[in-house]
């Protein structure tokens, strides 16, 4: 079988993760893989068709067409996350992976494959060419998989925790405190003002463009991205940008623009943002929540985005600075988030307002969710 079974908890920047195969899949079936791409031998491969996906027995894509060294071959592919996987797997001794002419694994750390037949396929490493980062494919695909099956997402969270609440508070503490860690680490590096520039543009990519808003926050300073402007600032990542798909309210060009406009209004914002959490822990979050948004965002994003960046970005990175806002990041309006996962969130009798760690503890059930055991 080849359906999404062989699955690696790898740690993020925001904690840990699950990866699976399918997400690796599904990724190559989309073409979105950046060519050209590098053997393990250094020869150039080009993908001319990925092939028919296969989801029964034998390798993940029949019938594909690459061009190795300019080299036109025709045969199958075979998607693994670790080269190991191929033996593990006994694909060296069925007759039916003969045909593989390429073997894609994910992470880094290759040896050569050989086949039934005595075929050794080229080998390449995915992880540098993958259009976006690695934590959003692995909760895209598990998002995906799962969409228009709320009662399945319910099933799974009351098969992980039997003290519903207490475990969703318990799975979302932890990862806040991954965030927190995460956070440390940068501001310990960068300090203040240049870790809370980075890491709110970076949230403002999340959606499948954090990668080249990372890229663009690590260059430039908000000064200097005022400067620039939005159209110089967009068309430096142009072609890294991913569009697909994308409402416009998520488009990079309008997040860029809103961060542009933060800055103009409120230069100051980032410093604002401690005289803002020395009051967290005392006053009730609705009233700190529109003094965040209204005096020092300028209401420049809406609602849900902001709540997206407070929960993500401040919240940890203001803790890791020696302010508490723990309990204020639990019991926060969770932001932007699929509405599978509120259907869920209702299936499983939770009521009253939605509160930030039900949300961050149902998605840490899907994130950790290995979906299938059989072998590959």
């Amino acid at each position: 079988m080849t359906t999404c079974n062989r699955v690696e908890e790898l740690e993020g920047p925001y904690g840990p993760f699950a990866i699976g195969e399918r997400a690796i899949q599904r990724l190559w079936a989309s073409g979105e893989i950046t060519q050209p791409m590098l053997s393990t031998e250094g020869k150039e491969i080009r993908i001319l068709s990925t092939g028919d996906w296969n989801r029964g027995a034998g390798p993940d894509f029949l019938g594909a067409e690459i061009l190795i060294n300019n080299q036109r071959l025709r045969g199958d592919i075979e998607i693994h996350l670790r080269y190991s996987d191929w033996q593990a797997h006994g694909h060296d001794c069925d007759p039916n992976f003969s045909g593989v002419i390429l073997h894609a694994v994910l992470l880094p750390g290759t040896r050569n494959v050989t086949t039934a037949s005595g075929h050794q396929p080229e080998t390449v490493v995915l992880l540098p060419y993958l259009p976006r980062d690695l934590e959003d494919i692995a909760e895209e695909d598990a998002l995906l998989e799962l969409r228009g099956r709320a009662g399945d997402v319910a099933r799974k969270v009351r098969e992980a925790e039997d003290d519903l609440v207490p475990g969703l508070r318990r799975r979302a503490l932890h990862r806040f405190r991954s965030k927190t860690k995460f956070a440390r680490a940068r501001y310990k590096e960068n300090g203040w003002e240049q870790t809370c520039h980075e890491m709110v543009v970076e949230c403002l990519g999340l959606g499948g463009n954090r990668a080249p808003m990372s890229e663009l926050a690590h260059a430039h300073t908000p000064e200097e991205m005022i400067l620039l402007g939005i159209d110089a600032l967009y068309m430096e990542k142009c072609g890294r940008w991913r569009l697909r798909g994308l409402r416009p309210a998520g488009h990079p060009y309008r997040r860029l623009a809103q961060y542009l406009e933060l800055n103009r209004r409120h230069p100051t914002w980032r410093q604002s943002l401690k005289d803002w959490a020395q009051d967290l822990p005392i006053l009730p979050i609705a009233s700190q929540r529109r003094r965040l948004f209204d005096e020092i965002f300028g209401c420049v994003f809406p609602d849900g985005r902001a709540d997206t960046l407070c929960i993500n970005a401040l919240m940890p990175l203001l803790s890791a600075s020696g302010f508490e806002t723990e309990k204020a990041w639990a019991e926060w309006p969770p932001g932007n988030y699929p509405d599978d996962i509120q259907e869920a969130r209702r299936a499983l009798g939770l009521i009253g307002s939605t509160r930030n760690y039900e949300i961050q503890g149902i998605l840490d059930v899907i994130r950790r969710s290995t979906a299938t055991t059989a072998p590959a």
